[in-house]
């Protein structure tokens, strides 16, 4: 996640006589703190609170603030400021407003707002700076109070209408490896992170991989996630509240095992050297790819791939390359719903379906009532002949 493109104007704030360098340290040990109790509470480190530490630093960049005492003369909001009983809703007005401008997902919205929410709810909690002994928020800063209203949270995706999910059928599929591979990675500035981007797409659709999934995938010699002789990769899927992520095993394609170990070679030294070079996707800065600048790099790729000609779907979104791996893994084989449901990381809710056996002339008549079950009943096929 990243702060928005199109930020509002930097807001002035009375100034506290407190430095800028203390008040953004007693910012981030406040975050910290939270993400310590997040640990504390069964979170896991490399899934969960590393997404909340991102969520939260972008979503109080979201808001600048001008201070003359800095360089630059503008900060950006604290953590008290958004607390504050006099400002607070107006700078959450503002976040918002950003989120819209982004135009994000009912869903992501949602998960941001709800990160934001739970760590002020925790402030509040424990209204102390940290570090200084018995000092108070209150004290230092002014009083503070939780400015979230329940109009402040987009509504829950089940309790809004399904907008229409793609599937790429597998000769759209070829057309936009095709693109990438023949146009996209040639024409890019830097062709170590095209093929970083082909690479991911490719293991997106071989693979089934959730975004956060893909994101987690380790390479290095001390952290495999990846078994080439057995060709398969390790995801780590969601699991419940405070129990840390599943783990499962995935098998890998011929195709996927060819653009992965080419990417290995050749391409992934091209990245900087860092401390998350264990990574097997990095930024250009050698740090490990989000899902958020994944998600805006895979939008304006499909931007240029409908330039080109391909007829991908202008709305398509990187989760439905994991519907197009589910849709055409059970097209292929409506009856290994089964090992499918299992490859996407996910558990069938009736336990009687695991022994109903369906005779030959049943498949093509249960075969689009599975792909809606196990999928989404609101995929729109595209590609077909």
């Amino acid at each position: 996640m990243s702060e928005s493109n199109s930020a509002p104007a930097a807001l002035e704030i009375p100034l506290s006589g407190i430095p800028w360098i203390e008040r953004l340290e007693d910012h981030n040990k406040k975050i910290d703190e939270y993400l310590q109790n997040c640990i504390f509470r069964g979170c896991n480190i490399e899934g969960t609170v590393y997404q909340k530490r991102v969520i939260l630093e972008a979503m109080f960049r979201r808001v600048p603030i001008a201070d003359a005492t800095l360089p630059t003369g503008q900060g950006h909001l604290l953590t008290w400021e958004l607390l504050s009983p006099v400002c607070g809703s107006r700078y959450l007005g503002l976040i918002i407003s950003s989120l819209l401008t982004d135009d994000l997902a009912l869903s992501t919205s949602r998960k941001y707002m709800n990160v934001l929410r739970d760590f002020c709810e925790y402030v509040q909690a424990k209204p102390y700076v940290p570090g200084e002994g018995h000092v108070g928020i209150a004290d230092k800063y002014g009083p503070i109070i939780v400015p979230f209203s329940k109009y402040d949270l987009p509504i829950h995706a089940a309790d809004r209408p399904g907008r229409t999910r793609h599937a790429l059928a597998p000769r759209l599929c070829d057309d936009f490896f095709e693109f990438l591979r023949v146009d996209y990675i040639p024409n890019h500035a830097l062709a170590h992170v095209a093929a970083r981007n082909y690479t991911a797409i490719v293991f997106q659709i071989e693979t089934g991989a959730r975004n956060s999934e893909l994101v987690g995938i380790r390479s290095d010699d001390d952290i495999r996630d990846i078994n080439s002789p057995k060709s398969r990769v390790r995801l780590f899927g969601k699991g419940a509240a405070y129990s840390g992520k599943r783990p499962r095993w995935v098998p890998l394609t011929p195709f996927a095992a060819e653009v992965l170990k080419t990417f290995q070679t050749v391409f992934k030294p091209m990245f900087p050297k860092s401390l998350e070079n264990d990574y097997l996707f990095l930024n250009e800065d050698g740090s490990r790819l989000t899902k958020y600048w994944y998600w805006k790099t895979f939008r304006k790729i499909v931007d240029l791939a409908i330039a080109a000609g391909v007829q991908v779907p202008g709305a398509l979104r990187p989760h439905d390359l994991r519907r197009t791996y589910a849709t055409n893994e059970l097209e292929k084989n409506p009856l290994a719903y089964r090992k499918v449901l299992k490859y996407l990381g996910h558990s069938y809710p009736s336990s009687a379906a695991p022994y109903l056996i369906a005779t030959d002339e049943d498949v093509d008549e249960q075969q689009s009532d599975l792909i809606d079950i196990f999928v989404d009943p609101y995929i729109e096929r595209k590609g077909e002949d």
